[in-house]
């Protein structure tokens, strides 16, 4: 097979040559190549089935032994790892790195331009999936938040009432659980006749009834003759008489109150100071527990004084 040689002049024009360069190719047509392939390939087809069939791969081209064939020592001192510099081995064989370098900016770039709307709609798309736990809440998750919002309104205020200092409360209006039942009779005794029955627990005396009262000496006896008792005498006897007699009942009556009143206010006395040495037990424990915290978290503020 011979080549084919066209000379073309360096000044002729590419529409004037392309014409002559196919007549050329068509007056020296090329040899069929197809014809002697064919060939080949049927005499290596025969002298494989006459020698048995099917052919075996011939030997490896590489003069090194193979790879399963190498069997490298390690016994954790002698195994090392050699490193290569990559640009070395780039100059060695002729490869450009500055090529290298542009792939891999080109690359870096794609990637760069890949992330950059897919970050975007990442972002448009965050408040779209955080709205739709919101958007597909069921009509009894929305009732519960009411409920837990409603109870912590309340647990508040509650709070701050009880932080609220109480009104005064007026010490007459108190009443203390004391058992005391009085006799009856000294009631009786201790009321006023045709009055209402006289109660020790709500009673209340005047400064001057509980005034001490002065010890008044008895007038000396003076003997009056018969003949002098006339009528006038018996008339003023008689009315000192019934004098006497009311500021005595008058007296009675009062320390009979005095004594009734007494005898419950010593029962309300007792029941108060078991009540006060209990509230003081409790008043030390918890200030014994304010100590300890403010000890060990320090001193409470203003706002977190109850």
């Amino acid at each position: 097979m011979k080549p084919i040689s066209i000379t073309m002049d360096a000044g002729a024009e590419t529409s004037a040559a392309f014409p002559v360069v196919l007549k050329k190719i068509m007056e020296t047509p090329p040899p069929n190549l197809l014809e002697g392939d064919d060939e080949n390939d049927k005499e290596k087809l025969f002298e494989s089935v006459e020698s048995g069939g099917v052919s075996e791969m011939g030997p490896s081209a590489a003069l090194t032994p193979a790879i399963w064939e190498k069997t490298i020592p390690y016994d954790g001192d002698t195994f090392h790892l050699e490193y290569m510099d990559l640009e070395e081995f780039l100059m060695e064989n002729g490869i450009a790195a500055a090529e290298n370098e542009q792939k891999s900016s080109e690359k870096e770039n794609i990637q760069l331009t890949a992330e950059e709307p897919s970050t975007a709609s990442a972002v448009k798309t965050a408040p779209a999936v955080t709205l739709l736990p919101v958007m597909a809440l069921d009509p009894c998750e929305e009732e519960v938040v009411t409920i837990t919002t409603s109870s912590s309104s309340s647990a508040d205020n509650k709070s701050e009432e009880n932080r609220m200092t109480p009104d005064p409360i007026n010490p007459d209006e108190i009443e203390v659980d004391v058992n005391f039942e009085p006799d009856p009779t000294d009631l009786v005794l201790s009321s006023i006749p045709g009055g209402e029955l006289f109660d020790p627990r709500k009673h209340r005396f005047s400064e001057e009834e509980l005034k001490p009262q002065p010890m008044i000496k008895k007038a000396k006896k003076v003997f009056v003759p018969e003949d002098q008792k006339d009528d006038k005498y018996w008339q003023r006897r008689k009315k000192n008489n019934v004098a006497a007699k009311r500021s005595r009942d008058a007296r009675r009556l009062k320390e009979n109150q005095i004594t009734v009143r007494a005898a419950f206010l010593e029962r309300e006395n007792s029941a108060l100071r078991q009540e006060v040495a209990e509230l003081r037990k409790d008043f030390g424990r918890c200030k014994n527990t304010v100590a300890r915290y403010e000890a060990k978290y320090g001193a409470l503020g203003p706002e977190e004084d109850v």
